[in-house]
């Protein structure tokens, strides 16, 4: 059984793909199912405005403990962030650089059912 929770993410230093570069905090709301057996998902893809800015990550519901962290594909990710509560924001600290894509990766227990 998939688990699904609602994240508010993005916050200094990640701003929305297609938004206006801006001053302040932006968070884009997504809905994203990350399955059980230690499986992943992802929000979708944004470019990081600041370099050596954490992600900041709001969790609004959460079925089941989970790992989180930013991650890149043009290189660079951060150390995984334990979120067991809804709330936050949470800091997710990573390498990715000013300009690049970036999105949180989501990762559920490996023995999560």
């Amino acid at each position: 059984m998939k688990k699904k929770f609602a994240v508010l993410t993005l916050a200094a230093g990640l701003l929305a793909a297609g938004g206006l570069a801006q001053a302040g905090t932006m968070y884009g709301e997504y809905d994203v199912i990350v399955p059980k057996l230690n499986g992943n998902a992802f929000t979708p893809q944004q470019t990081k405005s600041t370099t050596g800015a954490s992600a900041d990550l709001k969790v609004s519901i959460l079925g089941k403990p989970l790992d989180a962290r930013a991650h890149s594909y043009s290189g660079g990710t951060g150390p995984w962030v334990r979120i067991a509560t809804v709330g936050g924001p949470f800091k997710l600290p990573n390498s990715i650089k000013s300009g690049k894509d970036a999105r949180v990766e989501f990762s559920s227990d490996l023995t999560q059912l």
